[in-house]
């Protein structure tokens, strides 16, 4: 009776201690469902990260492209506001635009209109007027390539540059070289504007260059042959143009009205074709002949 007693004692130990080693482990089913659930949580955390990490890069890239628009827009907006009056025009593709940019103005006291003179004598409104460069009055032309033939020119603006002087509240131009020079109309205002040379944007491909320092071209069909092709006459705007999407179209000046320049562009994203902005402006330039 006592070894059946100890027999059982010890069967009931064991067992005693199989239920408590049980209790306190995992069971294959139970490691299975961890391990689901752990893999559940670290695809959806995976994928929390890299949407964040690619919404960032979306919003990085849209604003690198909104900048470069905002950019090319603001260039050609300032420039082309600076426009002389009546001398904005078009190449046939409308894919380019040229104007004479004005560097100062004043009204003038003394120019020569009966007569060819060697000075001309203008107010000093600030110490800020240019005193070089050339010399325009009353622009006001039927076909605007008479304005950039100065070989032959009727008398808008001056063939020769000129240097200035200037005495008080006087500033007395005098052309080059000791030329001189018959200006065509007087301005009914006796506005005298100075210039410099002609300014142009262009898209060319994919690209909007800003081209300067090239000289006056006659004929707007030759316009484009006759642009600079390096660095020191050419700056790139933008490169992320839509081809073909740039369009400039011209509004002439009235007695009533002011000229208008509205242009469009499309500028897509470099990685991402489908991202697209839209650029449409308008330009004025005020007519004060």
């Amino acid at each position: 009776m006592a070894i059946l007693f100890s027999n059982r004692a010890f069967l009931k130990g064991k067992l005693t201690h199989y239920k408590k080693n049980r209790a306190s482990g995992f069971t294959l089913i139970e490691i299975i469902i961890v391990i689901v659930i752990l893999s559940v949580l670290s695809i959806g955390s995976v994928q929390f990260i890299s949407f964040s990490a690619q919404g960032y890069v979306d919003t990085a890239r849209r604003g690198a492209l909104a900048s470069t628009a905002n950019i090319a827009n603001e260039k050609m907006t300032r420039l082309i506001r600076e426009a002389l009056p009546g001398s904005v025009r078009v190449n046939s593709t409308q894919s380019c635009i040229e104007f004479i940019p004005i560097i100062g103005a004043t009204s003038y006291l003394n120019a020569p209109f009966d007569s060819a003179e060697t000075t001309v004598s203008a107010v000093n409104v600030d110490n800020l007027l240019s005193n070089s460069g050339r010399l325009a009055i009353y622009p006001v032309v039927s076909n605007v390539n008479e304005l950039y033939t100065l070989s032959g020119n009727k008398g808008y603006i001056s063939t020769q540059t000129v240097n200035g002087v200037v005495v008080g509240n006087e500033v007395t131009f005098t052309f080059d070289a000791g030329a001189s020079f018959q200006f065509e109309s007087r301005s009914p205002q006796k506005r005298l504007y100075i210039i410099d040379q002609p300014n142009t944007f262009c898209q060319i491909g994919s690209n909007l260059f800003y081209f300067h320092n090239y000289g006056f071209v006659g004929d707007i069909a030759n316009l484009s042959a006759s642009l600079p092709t390096t660095i020191s006459g050419r700056l790139l705007i933008a490169n992320q143009l839509s081809p073909g999407s740039l369009r400039f179209r011209y509004l002439p000046s009235s007695l009533r009205r002011n000229a208008i320049v509205s242009y469009e562009l499309e500028l897509r994203g470099a990685s991402n074709q489908a991202e697209v902005m839209v650029i449409n402006q308008e330009v004025q330039i005020r007519n004060v002949p």
